[in-house]
């Protein structure tokens, strides 16, 4: 700027004030003449310098628990695009589903001067104490949204109603005369588990269904335990229908019976949960709860630039309702 203002024969603050498009007494030539100059130096600024005086990088911290995960993956490019929308930049760090690497992330997105963070929490970061998560948060010094998550602490979150998620899918089922659902559940301390195995189980006592234990299977949203789960649900025969709490389960199930030369979407009305993209393009196109990521990202990031810039204080716990996405693999029931 200092080789600007000399060539330009200007002093240092005129170059400053044009640079940065503040309003100023200049001329219009003189703009122009100063502006001409930089491009032709490939003048940038100085984007640490610009932090460090006006205490804010750009940058906002986005942790998910697993980049393999199409959802996660999904939900990684559409913060990208609304964060740019807003003229900030996204550091991405994966924590392997495990809180001990959020606690490092969080520290050394500090540490880089984030502007906020947007956390997806692992499975483990409610394993542990609301305690302990509180003063990790609050230690951040920095504004934090929990995504994709519940939680009682003093912090804004923004999740789906993963229960009506699951009521919609096994209702989407009884309505279609079946009445021996199973449901392939998530750890109890998993992330949403718990809300969708309650939205199972209030659907079937709300249509005077009996609840069977031996109905219901453990998984853990992985496609290796819907894989390990498929022998059993294939071994039981009265089974017509079949929710689960991830669509990555159901394509463990797709594969186990691939393998062994079952058609799964002969003999079971299939309903999953997350709307993968590739849900459309199964053997048969996969039913499945569409938790309007889109919206879900939206509310998240205007969430923290308001409290980013101070326009928001306050935190609150926001609800989005999923939607279900009728496909090919829910029938009526044969039986």
């Amino acid at each position: 700027m200092k080789d600007i203002a000399k060539k330009a024969g200007v002093s240092l603050s005129t170059v400053s004030l044009v640079l940065n498009n503040k309003e100023a007494r200049i001329s219009e030539k003189t703009k122009e003449k100063i502006k001409r100059i930089a491009q032709q130096n490939n003048y940038h600024p100085n984007s640490a310098a610009v932090s460090l005086s006006k205490k804010i990088s750009y940058n906002i911290g986005l942790i998910v628990p697993d980049i393999t995960n199409p959802f996660f993956a999904q939900l990684t490019r559409l913060v990208d695009e609304k964060i740019r929308s807003y003229g900030y930049s996204t550091l991405f760090a994966d924590s392997n589903n495990s809180a001990k690497r959020e606690k490092e992330i969080l520290a050394n997105m500090a540490s880089h001067g984030v502007d906020g963070v947007l956390l997806v929490p692992s499975n483990e970061f409610f394993y542990q104490s609301t305690k302990d998560n509180q003063e990790m948060i609050d230690d951040l010094g920095k504004p934090l949204i929990l995504v994709n998550a519940s939680s009682d602490m003093k912090v804004t979150t923004i999740n789906f109603d993963n229960y009506l998620g699951a009521q919609l899918a096994t209702q989407c089922l009884i309505d279609r005369g079946h009445r021996e659902i199973a449901f392939i559940k998530g750890k109890d301390k998993y992330v949403n588990a718990p809300e969708r195995y309650r939205g199972y189980l209030d659907t079937l006592k709300k249509n005077n269904l009996q609840f069977d234990p031996n109905l219901v299977y453990k998984g853990d949203y992985s496609i290796e335990s819907g894989y390990r789960a498929a022998p059993q649900i294939f071994n039981n025969p009265k089974i017509t229908g079949i929710v689960s709490s991830s669509d990555m389960m159901i394509f463990g199930l797709i594969k186990w019976s691939n393998e062994h030369h079952l058609d799964i979407f002969d003999r079971y009305s299939l309903i999953g949960f997350d709307n993968d993209p590739t849900d459309a393009f199964t053997q048969v196109p996969l039913a499945s709860i569409d938790q309007e990521l889109s919206l879900m990202v939206n509310e998240a990031t205007t969430q923290l630039i308001q409290k980013i810039n101070k326009k928001v204080n306050s935190y609150k716990h926001i609800i989005i309702k999923p939607k279900l996405i009728v496909r090919r693999s829910v029938r009526k029931n044969k039986n």
